[in-house]
């Protein structure tokens, strides 16, 4: 029987979401997600001084919980941060960055889970998610892995994909011997007694379960065989020492961030199916197959038993990870897998993505579960995080891949978010079998369970390639299968393809057509484009300035140009006075033409054309109704002006995201 396993904030209790954060109980201030009460993330500017950090402290009654991220790469200090009882957190993080030294505040969010071969499930039909068209069993909806096993390709230990979420169940019949073991945290002496016996150049499980390494290990927790939960135990390599010096002490397999450990134990079951995906032992004889039968997962805990964590542990996850690709030569970390979503956007998750983006590392997303058994939401219009950030302008290239869910019918999954611009390609993710702690297995559904799918093939093909990351990622999305419930529903309109994904190692993705982004800062000023293809923004590129209180002028300067007046940030220029016709900001578009658009947050409904004139500027103005009346009146407040056009701009030349 199928179990519905993609959690959602609407879907927990309030002291569920509490319990897991150890914060107390509060109502969330209005206009903000669900987040940690009392808590604020700061970052601070490059090269802060004590003082000012302290005085931004004392403007909001609050002390340094914990340093999330040191001054390093010309970033300053991200802190986690409580403040005085007697502030909501909107008010606290208005307060706070206006202070001198602070580059932004911003709520700490509650995120939460978004689930030929002799194993018995596949053999049995239950992996439909592992087929193809030519496997036996057959499913033409299925990832196709089936058929790129057939070819000899089951992957490699060299790769290692870290696994977000909330843990793994490391002695699982099915993937004990697939743990990530931390090649740099082994002591110099046991390294030098111990023996490579596959060659692959690592020290893995595979290795210390054969009779050469035996007297370096002890089935401590008696069940027959070597896994994490002997090392773990075990004081040769338990040993208190910071082998690597990246912080985090006996981090052998990974890191709880959740409990603060070196135990990131599985305590929710959506982890461990995650990583059955991904890399169940295959050819094994028992259970279930992953993507790729012998890469290795990486527990990155910091979503607790109920399902939830909060946004400060996943940015201390995504660096973890980064810092391992940086300090580990001996292997390819090459993507993250993130089966969880919720709270509003993060400015400090998005530095961390981008971080790992600048490493070549590519981070899978599930695109969201619009919710049980109705319509998915369109994330072109209501943005869901992690899966709607890009790290475009940040690192040059996209490392967001976010994937939909599909049925074994070939149907868009019921509860599947979606989205034409947004949302990459779909992948298998309704009724999915797969590992769950205790040695056991289950079939979940969600858009969680398609997302490990997508990351088991890029790591499968990161076992045949070195290629970038930009030029992986490129291949994905042009080998995908075309699928009618994907068509208008995600950027490639397909689903994922394992077979034809292989076939494209070594190839380079044709070059992506340049779109010059141009952004402009806090201040009114003017941004002018190239006399190509731009995308104008009159705001910066990342962050909680949206124009509020400025008036930007916005010039193309020839080609088809995108003027942006909202983002998946939000609206721009909008004062947030509703009383107001918000005239004392708004974007002067110079020179909007017949092959320029503009670019709008929400829909249609939400937006009034108006021929106005303000300050001496006159052409069509763009308004967001904001009554909701549907007719224009003086309370409407101005976003931006079309400089001489005296028509309504037709609906082909505006974009909605």
């Amino acid at each position: 029987m199928t179990r519905y396993r993609e959690f959602y904030l609407q879907e927990l209790s309030g002291e569920d979401m509490n319990h897991a954060v150890q914060a107390p109980a509060a109502p969330a201030p209005s206009g903000l997600k669900n987040h940690v009460p009392g808590e604020l993330l700061v970052q601070f500017s490059p090269g802060a001084s004590a003082a000012a950090k302290q005085a931004a402290l004392a403007s909001v009654g609050g002390r340094a919980a914990e340093v999330i991220r040191g001054q390093i790469d010309g970033e300053g200090e991200l802190v986690r941060i409580t403040f005085g009882a007697g502030l909501d957190t909107e008010k606290a993080m208005e307060i706070i960055s206006r202070r001198p030294g602070v580059s932004f505040a911003e709520p700490n969010y509650i995120v939460s889970v978004d689930a030929v071969s002799n194993d018995t499930a596949y053999a049995g039909g239950q992996l439909w998610g592992m087929y193809g068209d030519q496997t036996s069993p057959a499913n033409q909806y299925g990832s196709q892995a089936g058929e790129a096993w057939a070819a000899g390709h089951t992957g490699s230990s060299r790769v290692a994909v870290g696994v977000i979420d909330s843990g793994i169940d490391y002695t699982h019949p099915d993937l004990y011997l697939n743990v990530w073991l931390n090649q740099n945290e082994i002591s110099s002496t046991l390294r030098a007694s111990l023996t490579d016996v596959d060659g692959d150049g690592l020290i893995s499980f595979r290795d210390l379960n054969a009779s050469a390494n035996a007297s370096l290990v002890t089935d401590l927790n008696g069940n027959g065989r070597i896994d994490a939960g002997d090392l773990l135990s075990d004081v040769r390599w338990e040993n208190g020492t910071d082998q690597d010096g990246n912080g985090y002490v006996d981090d052998l397999i990974g890191w709880d961030f959740v409990n603060a450990d070196n135990d990131p134990y599985d305590d929710n079951e959506h982890g461990t199916h995650v990583s059955g995906t991904i890399a169940g032992m295959g050819g094994n004889g028992i259970g279930v197959a992953g993507v790729t039968w012998s890469t290795q997962v990486i527990g990155l805990k910091f979503l607790s038993a109920t399902g939830s964590g909060a946004t400060s542990n996943a940015v201390l996850a995504i660096d973890y990870y980064t810092k391992a690709a940086q300090l580990g030569a001996r292997q390819d970390f090459a993507l993250t897998n993130n089966s969880w979503g919720g709270g509003g956007y993060s400015q400090a998750v998005l530095d961390a993505i981008v971080r790992g983006a600048k490493q070549d590392i590519l981070f899978v997303a599930a695109a969201g579960n619009g919710g049980r058994d109705q319509v998915g939401d369109n994330n072109d219009t209501t943005a869901n995080y992690p899966s709607n950030y890009s790290t475009k302008a940040g690192a040059g290239y996209e490392a967001v891949i976010a994937v939909a869910s599909i049925t074994s019918s070939g149907s868009i999954s019921s509860f599947s978010n979606y989205g034409a611009s947004t949302v990459d390609l779909g992948a298998p993710g309704s009724g999915i079998y797969s590992t769950i702690p205790g040695g056991g297995y289950a079939a979940f559904s969600g858009t969680s369970m398609a997302t490990p799918h997508v990351a088991g093939a890029i790591a499968l093909y990161s076992s045949l390639s070195t290629q970038s990351a930009a030029d992986i990622a490129g291949n994905l999305l042009l080998s995908t299968a075309a699928t009618a419930s994907l068509s208008g529903k995600t950027a490639t309109g397909g689903r994922l393809d394992v077979t034809n994904f292989l076939s494209k190692v070594g190839t380079a993705p044709p070059p992506v057509e340049t779109v010059n982004e141009v952004y402009g800062t806090t201040a009114s000023e003017t941004i002018t484009g190239t006399t190509g293809a731009d995308k104008i923004w009159g705001v910066p590129g990342s962050g909680t300035s949206l124009g509020a209180g400025t008036i930007d002028s916005l010039v193309g300067n020839g080609g088809a140009d995108t003027f942006v007046l909202g983002d998946s940030r939000g609206r721009f220029y909008d004062d947030g006075r509703s009383r107001s016709a918000g005239t004392g900001d708004y974007g002067v578009i110079r020179d909007f033409g017949a092959d320029d658009k503009i670019q709008l947050k929400g829909s249609a409904a939400n937006y009034i054309q108006q021929a106005t004139s303000v300050n001496g500027v006159s052409g069509m103005g763009i308004f967001v109704d904001t009554n909701g009346n549907g007719a224009f009146d003086s309370r409407d407040e101005l976003i931006g002006i079309a400089q001489g056009v005296t028509a309504p701009i037709d609906s082909t030349q505006l974009v909605f995201v």
